[in-house]
């Protein structure tokens, strides 16, 4: 599989969040008041990132370490404070240290998943 058909759904998925945390907050219908929704919603959103960029990982040529995970963990979790970053300056958003932390313990989520079904995988065969 070549690498820019196995790196896609990381990109779209990518662009899937920036977008979302683009729309000014008065666009956001409004949902029910549950305390802690949104981070739930930050950690769905970034532990599918984590999912997607580990399969991306598991796909490549040789066997991958818990080290490279943890790299992609820390580069996602860099792209997540990015995203809190630029989040200030659309309307209506801000910056949000703990929706920076959710989205760290989806990443975290996601990519641990994903690498643990490889290990079972690999353990299998």
């Amino acid at each position: 599989m070549s690498d820019a058909r196995r790196w896609a759904p990381s990109a779209v998925w990518g662009m899937v969040i920036l977008i979302a945390t683009s729309i000014p907050g008065s666009a956001i219908p409004e949902g029910p008041s549950i305390p802690g929704i949104d981070k739930v919603v930050h950690g769905l959103l970034y532990g599918v990132l984590g999912w997607v960029v580990g399969r991306a990982l598991t796909e490549g040529r040789g066997r991958r370490s818990w080290q490279v995970w943890g790299r992609a963990v820390v580069v996602m979790t860099g792209l997540a404070a990015a995203d809190e970053w630029h989040q200030q300056w659309i309307p209506g958003r801000g910056a949000d240290a703990l929706d920076w932390v959710a989205d760290v313990a989806g990443v975290t989520l996601g990519a641990s998943l994903s690498r643990a079904a490889q290990v079972r995988r690999e353990t299998r065969s």
